[in-house]
């Protein structure tokens, strides 16, 4: 069908791709503060041609659990990036997006606007007539989304007419006039804020493996595709597999180091292979760790078995590689301090799974 997203569809300038798309949506999404899971669910129904997806084919698609896709679309569906729909007969729930979602959203967040400007009306009637300082607050909090709510509606009409001009254009390439206006709806129309993604790992673990997809005839076959670059160095920055990959690959007889971590085949990378091999195991353990997935949906395109995923993750926590990972990259030079807190909250995702894991059977 036109709407799988699948290693058999086309391929853009780089290899870019329907998978491709799913995964840097969801990076996107998550560097500005909203979930990853989030992103990846509106892209998903965004680029596949299906009038509405189940809960559980989104779940088999992205290949992440059922609590995972739970909590995402309860947030997008509030937020009015998504719509729920009716099925007569059935009881799963679907979701579909408009043709225009961010003109949806535009036009739905007048509704938060007016929550907002209540409560801080709702705030000023409790204080005091002397309580100053915390009156200009509430005032300027009533009065920016007042302000901000008139702003709506002439911005909605500027995109009503930048889209007319854009229905002209006679390919997809062409940037009618008025791009300014466009830029500054998608200003407008940034997700709202959502848990981060070591919360998400500990929701999705806890709520276990997605259920089965309904047997429909239009259901999107689970995506296979060579990992993007873009997104394994996202998880894995240089800076971090360096302090990494000396803990993970064991020393040589002759070096008097012993390693951090057991080589072998419940301990992650063996000398024999090699460090590239190193990095892309953990950097499908990272995957699964900080997306919020179970071991069983870890997705085909990182070139690693669940289980195999899974073995590693419990020798390389055994072994206390992860707070000595930390420590490493906190201690050295060449990291950023973004990637010193991307490396925090993996750690951190990383004990929230062990954790999880010992007191109940892993999904492995």
């Amino acid at each position: 069908m036109s709407g799988d997203v699948s290693g058999e569809t086309a391929r853009g300038e780089g290899g870019f791709d329907r998978e491709t798309f799913v995964e840097e949506m969801g990076l996107l999404w998550e560097a500005v503060g909203s979930g990853r899971m989030d992103g990846r669910i509106i892209a998903y129904l965004l680029i596949t041609d299906v009038p509405y997806v189940s809960s559980a084919q989104l779940a088999g698609a992205l290949r992440v659990s059922a609590g995972s896709i739970s909590l995402a679309t309860r947030r997008l569906a509030e937020a009015g990036f998504l719509k729920r729909h009716a099925v007569p007969g059935e009881r799963s729930r679907y979701f579909r997006v408009d043709d225009d979602v961010w003109g949806s959203f535009l036009a739905g967040e007048r509704r938060y606007l007016d929550q907002q400007q209540h409560l801080a009306e709702q705030a000023l009637a409790l204080l005091g007539p002397d309580e100053e300082a915390p009156r200009r607050r509430l005032r300027n909090m009533r009065d920016y989304m007042r302000w901000i709510r008139g702003s709506h509606r002439d911005l909605l009409a500027r995109w009503r007419a930048y889209q007319r001009e854009s229905l002209q254009s006679p390919t997809d390439d062409s940037v009618p006039p008025g791009a300014a206006a466009s830029a500054a709806v998608a200003a407008a129309s940034a997700p709202a804020s959502a848990p981060t993604s070591a919360e998400t790992a500990e929701a999705g673990e806890a709520a276990g493996a997605a259920g089965a997809a309904a047997d429909l005839p239009d259901e999107p076959r689970r995506m296979k595709t060579t990992l993007s670059p873009v997104l394994a160095r996202h998880l894995l920055p240089d800076a971090l597999w360096q302090a990494a990959e000396p803990l993970l690959i064991p020393a040589s007889p002759a070096s008097p180091a012993a390693p951090a971590a057991p080589a072998g085949r419940g301990g992650g990378p063996r000398r024999d292979r090699g460090p590239d091999r190193g990095r892309a195991d953990l950097t499908a353990v990272v995957y699964v760790l900080t997306s919020g997935c179970g071991w069983q949906q870890l997705p085909d395109h990182f070139g690693l078995a669940p289980a195999t995923a899974h073995r590693r993750f419990t020798a390389w926590s055994g072994a206390g590689f992860w707070r000595h990972w930390l420590d490493a990259v906190t201690a050295g030079t060449a990291a950023t301090s973004a990637e010193v807190d991307w490396c925090a909250e993996i750690v951190k995702a990383a004990e929230t799974r062990r954790q999880v894991t010992t007191t109940r059977r892993p999904d492995a």
